[in-house]
């Protein structure tokens, strides 16, 4: 039913991964919307499903790091958002057949790239906070890419609390988007076997960061990743136009 990927695409995919842990394991933002481009642009059977199992590792080793930013209260808004997010992306996958899956990643993820750019401010509330987990939900199950929704909602909080409870979204995010998918024909066991292959990046890259945590954390990282993942997100839209 799925293609399986060769072996120098399997190692390609790694070296992507490689370079998203690196990344948000100093940030705790910006893996999936780096990786997702590449991945998708190496082989399509990579984005989403297995991203998404990779990143369960990435993410869990985030919150042990940060666990003491925990906030309940928050997660007591964005959780039930997540799973009612890739509720409702579970139906527009269903209606998504072949090149336009390809599409809606590449759209979804310049959607992403300007609302991360945006620098819109927003109240840290009840309200705020589900909005965000729904949108997550939603794009992390049509285009493995989380992230942007809660970072607008939560960018001027302590970074302890972003990384945890980031990490704790994209962990219940992830697993309900797998679940959508599962059940809309879009994930199956080799989407497990290529999300377990990517472990040995996903390691690789959070290893390297530690000596560099202070780096990842300066300003002018941000413009030049949200730069490569437009044109991860352009490539991907003018394959399918073309």
């Amino acid at each position: 039913m799925f293609e399986q990927p060769e072996i120098w695409q399997i190692v390609a995919a790694n070296l992507a991964a490689v370079i998203g842990a690196f990344i948000q394991s100093g940030t705790g933002f910006g893996m999936g919307l780096l990786c997702v481009p590449l991945l998708t642009l190496i082989h399509p059977v990579f984005a989403p499903g297995a991203f998404l199992v990779a990143s369960l590792l990435q993410n869990t080793l985030m919150v042990a790091r940060n666990r003491q930013g925990i906030r309940k209260d928050w997660l007591a808004a964005i959780l039930p958002g997540a799973v009612m997010g890739s509720a409702v992306a579970f139906f527009v996958l269903s209606n998504l057949k072949g090149p336009g899956v390809e599409l809606a990643i590449g759209v979804t993820i310049l959607i992403a790239v300007a609302i991360s750019a945006g620098g819109f401010r927003i109240a840290v509330n009840g309200k705020s906070l589900f909005a965000g987990g729904t949108l997550a939900g939603m794009m992390s199950t049509i285009a493995g890419v989380p992230g942007p929704p809660l970072i607008i909602v939560i960018q001027n909080e302590q970074g302890r609390q972003i990384r945890a409870n980031l990490g704790i979204s994209f962990i219940t995010s992830s697993v309900a988007s797998i679940t959508a998918l599962y059940f809309a024909g879009r994930f199956g066991l080799l989407h497990l076997f290529l999300g377990f292959s990517l472990v040995p990046g996903i390691l690789a890259g959070t290893l390297l960061a530690g000596p560099f945590a202070s780096f990842l954390d300066r300003a002018f990282l941000r413009p030049v990743l949200l730069g490569l993942v437009s044109f991860g997100g352009l490539a991907l839209i003018l394959r399918n136009v073309m």
